[in-house]
């Protein structure tokens, strides 16, 4: 049990690594990316999954930890929030692409529905056993 805890604390590390140098870093082609990243479109696209991996490697290290169950919402709030966040960096890097905005904007409606449902379920839960 300890030596997959272990495992899985070094991969969730490494992915919040990965993620992070691919979102705060203005050039996307390091060891991480498997391909060389030619154009702002294909920055944007890495970035942006960056942000997915910072959220599945948080996701991970929170799974060994946390000895509570995580609703599935609360978990694609977490992924969400994370590629809207890479999506910031893309535009501060590679500027604004008119599908890179619709689909930030798509986002930011994914995640305040997904938000606002999850706090409505929080406070419809019944505490009273």
């Amino acid at each position: 049990m300890i030596i997959a805890r272990i495992i899985l604390g070094l991969c969730g590390l490494a992915m919040l690594l990965i993620g992070f140098l691919t979102i705060v870093t203005p050039d996307t082609n390091h060891i991480y990316v498997p391909f060389e990243v030619t154009s702002d479109p294909m920055a944007i696209f890495v970035r942006t999954y960056g942000g997915f991996f910072l959220a599945a490697g948080y996701l991970t290290i929170r799974f060994i930890y946390s000895s509570s169950k995580v609703q599935i919402g609360n978990i694609l709030i977490y992924i969400v929030g994370c590629m809207m966040v890479a999506r910031l960096f893309s535009f501060i890097y590679e500027g604004f692409y008119k599908h890179s905005v619709y689909t930030f904007l798509t986002m930011l409606l994914l995640f305040s529905c997904l938000y606002y449902l999850q706090k409505k379920r929080r406070n419809e839960i019944s505490y009273d056993l």
